[in-house]
């Protein structure tokens, strides 16, 4: 079962451009990160209900994001799904015919599968 979303993560190209419009939407900012691994730098606005904005610009233009970013534009790149068991819900998705990614300890729904956007599943914290 998806219980609800716990972070979404919107590329963009300008980290400092898109935390000013974050803020002046009313969001809290909270901190930056930079990921070498994933070619990211990131910016992260925490919201009442424990769900999370990271603002994710690429600094390696081959990188997943940067190369979202080339085709698509910004907006939207990622959502993180809570759900109660993730490898049954990875299982009933897999039967209903969804694309997915297994990306080691992660399962991924594969954009294709979700018209555009890359989905995380992560497991209830509990």
């Amino acid at each position: 079962m998806i219980n609800g979303v716990t972070q979404y993560v919107v590329a963009v190209k300008d980290l400092d451009d898109a935390i000013e419009a974050y803020t002046a939407l009313g969001f809290t900012f909270d901190r930056r990160a930079r990921s070498e691994s994933l070619g990211i730098d990131q910016a992260y606005f925490h919201m009442g209900d424990g769900s999370v904005i990271e603002l994710a610009a690429p600094f390696d233009p081959k990188s997943a994001i940067g190369r979202g970013l080339e085709r698509n534009g910004e907006g939207l790149y990622m959502m993180s799904l809570e759900v109660d068991d993730v490898e049954a819900a990875a299982q009933k998705m897999k039967d209903n015919g969804v694309q997915l990614i297994d990306a080691g300890d992660r399962v991924f729904v594969h954009p294709r599968s979700t018209k555009g956007i890359l989905m995380r599943l992560d497991p209830k914290e509990g």
